[in-house]
């Protein structure tokens, strides 16, 4: 929205403070705003930038946005115990099913919060607890499954925020990204993981079964995620830039710029199928 707003209006004249939320997931329209927005700030010297994050590389920022002051508030989570696998898991849907089981039928009263990948994974996993559970039989205490993914619509995703029954324990199985494009499975960063841990201690002590080793953690999983410009297709970016005005994309001041190569392909892309003249390739 915030882009879409500077296309109309480059100098953001209706704003006098901007605050970048979860800056740490480093999407494609947040590192966009990060090269805007740092130009804007040397014309308009009343605009203040707060840009924030549970899990920020704050050094990094603070020197891409002119040695900014650091501000660390302590947070207001409650503790929470952390547990690993021994050995890899082969299946991590199916570990992270039995694990459901297991924590429904051993732990005490709270709810349970399951990271998976897309839509699909979601409805089956679900489709698979609830006859995992039939199989229980009824001496077991009742289980409420509920998706979360973005393509839901918005009744059924609240439903996360009512209170069980008693005697009842809900299990929420959920998608971390927003509609993105992928194509392959991969590994989250550290600072992903802590922040899916953080989920557990938001109103009480809580637990986070990590379906990977304490080893595969420390030294298999990349410390901060690849920033999405460096990982998908940016022909729709790149034409957004240029609506823009902005027209010499290699010598954008990215904060992690993508590979050269990658802007030029998007830009002959856009040029193919029309979206570009001779003078804006």
């Amino acid at each position: 929205m915030l882009l879409r707003e500077i296309l109309t209006d480059e100098n953001l004249s209706q704003y006098s403070v901007i605050m970048l939320d979860e800056a740490h997931e480093r999407t494609i329209h947040t590192d966009v705003l990060f090269g805007l927005l740092k130009k804007l700030l040397k014309r308009r010297l009343d605009l203040r930038l707060i840009v924030t994050s549970a899990t920020l590389d704050a050094e990094k920022f603070s020197g891409y946005f002119f040695n900014c002051n650091i501000f660390t508030i302590p947070g207001r989570t409650f503790p929470v115990e952390k547990l690993y696998t021994k050995q890899p898991e082969t299946d991590y849907l199916d570990a992270a099913l039995i694990t459901v089981l297991q924590i429904h039928l051993t732990e005490p009263e709270g709810d349970i919060l399951v990271f998976l990948t897309g839509q699909e994974e979601i409805d089956s996993a679900c489709q698979s607890l609830y006859e995992r559970m039939k199989k229980l039989g009824k001496n077991v205490p009742e289980l409420i499954i509920l998706p979360v993914y973005s393509a839901l619509p918005s009744e059924m995703q609240s439903r996360i925020f009512d209170p069980p029954p008693p005697g009842t324990r809900k299990v929420n199985v959920y998608n971390p990204k927003q509609g993105l494009e992928s194509l392959v499975i991969t590994p989250i960063s550290q600072a992903s993981a802590e922040q899916r841990a953080g989920r557990a201690g938001r109103t009480g002590p809580g637990k986070c079964y990590r379906l990977y080793t304490e080893s595969a953690f420390r030294n298999e999983m990349p410390p901060t995620s690849i920033p999405e410009i460096q990982r998908i297709n940016l022909g729709m970016t790149t034409l957004t830039m240029k609506a823009m005005g902005i027209n010499d994309l290699l010598s954008f001041d990215f904060m992690d710029p993508p590979q050269p190569q990658a802007l030029i392909s998007a830009m002959e892309q856009l040029y193919s199928l029309g979206a570009l003249d001779e003078e804006g390739l």
